[in-house]
């Protein structure tokens, strides 16, 4: 401890100087200053006058540098060349200088060589300043730390309370893109709001600032994003302490990368949602927009007078297409086809296809009438003749339509619903519309416990074939016979063709259920009369589905039925089918010795060309043109052209459905070979049949 330095008689003071230390160096005065923990000196403007024993340990410096007289400004200059003043020494020596010419107060922030640091609070009272020297090390560091920490975070960091800036960060000025004086410590907040406000960074900066009045006042707070210039930046407000965390985060990098994911995923999911043959919804786009549509009239039924509807269509006879002109071909059909049913709905609706060949429309019509002239529009649209690669092409199709006040469960339901009635316009005649009836739901369970005894009927022998006589007219006598199945079930009793034929096609069994009935044919007129001939039935799924050939053959072989005494009729649906492997097959039946017969001739789309094409051997006029040829002279016309027509190219023909004795007259006159039909015998078991002729 240095001893107290008083101020003698022969100091070289002025008269002034030395009244002024006079009145100053009271007892009472010393006492308390050297007691002071805080290093103080005393000094006018230009001299030392005082010191106490504290600022020598804390200054370090030589005695006489505080000696009462010595210079102000050499002991000044004294710290400036040493460093001790901080963060600039030479700047606060000016500034110094000024505050003392002035007369002014003020506080220096001085580092000693151990590395201490002390708080220089200087005041001016009447000529006289007093230094008072404050250890601030701790404080010092802890704001050291406090900088360090702020200037670290990776984000830009803004506090203040409710009316100004405390502290602000070097990665704001960046990620802003500001000038710092808009964040400078004591700046009204308001005024870095109204400085992003000018430059556009706010859809509405008022909104802004009652948010962050309204966090103060709650002490919550809140997260947005804005915009600063050209970026995105993300804001966290967090209110704690009185003040107000606000971080931002430029996001833009990050938010680029987001609208790009999102338009992928939205590519993504536009593809998942998308048939890619039409550019239409799929089948899993529909069912989801279906079950939303159901899910919300639901919970709202009685809010809405929409009716929502469900149209299902389906193009009749596409498969041929395809097998005749190839599959590129029937994706050009459907693709047009797809743009005019486009053309017909609405933005509101959906149209999608369905799969293959069917379509589907989800409409929010007034009222069922409007429902049905879309549906019917898209059938006729559908109707329009096709051009494609110089053919022209003419398609129908086949449309079935529920609504939402049919009263359905759920959206599958609704689904099936429209199904049904599309099956049932099929049924009844290809080319309608037909709207749900509940019925349909009824017969598809039935239908559906008749299919599940249709597949054991074979297993159970409940099948038999009944014979229907071919009269030869040339001769009076029997040409043979046509095999015709017919089901005994064991609860229904006998179940006509026309009910069980075409459930047998749909589900593949008729392909069974026909080498069944062609071995059993075989069986029963094999090994009898050779003159006796049995035609029997394949059905155009059996045409394609079995090896046909191989069956006959066995059929042949394990019956001792001689060829030339089976006949195999078919009917024009398999030549619509026309390729390659039809006319192979018709040429192997022919190679074995069987006779080819084509059934319904002058029905449907019957062809001329078939007769050249195809190596027939009999020729059967459908029971239309039998039954109109008496009252209609073009029916009859028509007949006796086949006849001439046939003859001419070494057929046969057989006349069916026979019913009465003009028409068999007719027939003979017009030299028909065969005759069939309910005149001369309806279709009877085998045994009937052996107490009537000679097998």
């Amino acid at each position: 401890m240095k001893t107290t330095m008083r101020l003698n008689s022969d100091t070289k003071l002025s008269v002034s100087g030395r009244n002024r230390l006079s009145s100053f160096q009271s007892d009472i005065c010393h006492t308390i200053v050297d007691r002071m923990e805080q290093g103080v000196i005393v000094f006018d403007r230009q001299n030392i006058l005082y010191a106490n024993d504290n600022v020598f340990d804390i200054l370090s410096i030589p005695e006489e540098l505080l000696a009462p007289g010595s210079s102000l400004e050499e002991f000044i200059k004294f710290g400036v060349k040493r460093g001790d003043y901080y963060p600039n020494s030479e700047l606060t020596f000016a500034s110094i200088r000024m505050r003392l010419m002035a007369g002014e107060d003020f506080v220096l922030l001085r580092k000693t060589p151990n590395g201490r640091f002390y708080r220089i609070n200087s005041r001016f009272r009447d000529g006289v300043g007093i230094s008072t020297y404050t250890d601030i090390t701790n404080e010092s560091r802890e704001k050291a730390v406090l900088t360090n920490t702020v200037e670290a975070i990776a984000q830009g960091l803004l506090v203040h309370d409710r009316e100004k800036i405390v502290i602000s960060n070097k990665h704001l000025l960046s990620v802003m893109d500001l000038p710092p004086e808009v964040v400078e410590a004591g700046t009204p907040w308001k005024e870095f709001i109204e400085y992003r406000a000018k430059r556009g960074d706010y859809d509405d900066p008022e909104e802004h600032v009652k948010k962050i009045l309204q966090a103060f006042d709650s002490q919550t707070g809140f997260s947005s994003e804005t915009r600063a210039g050209s970026k995105t930046i993300r804001v966290e407000c967090r209110n704690a302490h009185g003040m107000m965390f606000v971080t931002y985060t430029d996001v833009t990098d990050a938010r680029d990368r987001e609208y790009k994911l999102q338009q992928k995923e939205a590519e993504v999911r536009l593809l998942a949602e998308t048939d890619s043959l039409t550019g239409l919804k799929n089948r899993r786009a529909f069912d989801d927009i279906l079950a939303r549509h159901f899910k919300k009239r639901k919970k709202k039924s009685s809010k809405t007078s929409k009716e929502l509807a469900l149209i299902l269509l389906d193009l009749d006879h596409f498969k041929p297409v395809n097998d005749t002109y190839g599959h590129s071909f029937g994706d050009t059909l459907l693709k047009q086809v797809a743009r005019r049913f486009g053309k017909i709905v609405r933005k509101s609706d959906t149209m999608a296809r369905i799969g293959g060949d069917e379509f589907g429309a989800i409409v929010e019509v007034d009222d069922k009438g409007e429902a049905i002239e879309i549906a019917t529009c898209m059938r006729d649209a559908a109707r329009i003749p096709i051009l494609i690669e110089q053919t022209k092409l003419r398609v129908n199709a086949s449309v079935g339509v529920s609504y939402f006040s049919d009263g359905f469960e759920d959206a599958p339901a609704m689904f099936v619903g429209a199904d049904l009635a599309l099956y049932a316009a099929k049924d009844d005649s290809r080319g309608s519309v037909y709207e749900f009836e509940a019925e349909f739901a009824t017969n598809a369970i039935q239908k559906y416990l008749l299919e599940q005894d249709l597949l054991s009927a074979l297993d159970k022998n409940e099948f038999v074939l009944h014979y229907q006589v071919q009269q030869d007219l040339s001769s009076g006598k029997v040409a043979g016979y046509e095999a015709l199945m017919r089901w005994h079930h064991p609860v229904k009793g006998l179940i006509s063709p026309a009910d069980f034929i075409p459930l047998a096609e749909e589900t593949g069994f008729i392909v069974e259920m026909g080498r069944w009935a062609l071995k059993q044919a075989a069986r029963d007129f094999g090994g009898k009369d050779k003159s006796t001939r049995v035609a029997v039935n394949v059905s155009p799924v059996q045409f394609r589905e079995s090896n046909l050939i191989e069956d006959i053959k066995q059929a042949l072989e394990e019956s001792d039925l001689a060829p030339e005494q089976l006949e195999i009729e078919i009917t024009e649906d398999v030549l619509i089918e026309d390729n390659v492997n039809t006319l192979k097959i018709l040429k192997g039946i022919r190679q074995i010795g069987v006779g080819l017969s084509l059934d319904d001739f002058g029905a449907g789309y019957s062809s001329l060309s078939y007769l050249t094409r195809y190596p027939f051997s009999k020729l059967k006029i459908d029971r239309y043109f039998i039954d109109q040829m008496i009252r209609d002279e073009r029916s009859q016309s028509l007949v006796k052209s086949i006849l001439s027509l046939a003859s001419n190219m070494g057929m046969k023909v057989t006349a069916e459905g026979v019913e009465t004795s003009e028409q068999l007259d007719l027939l003979v006159k017009s030299n028909c070979d065969e005759v069939q039909g309910y005149l001369l015998g309806k279709p009877q078991p085998l045994d009937e049949i052996k107490k009537t002729a000679v097998l």
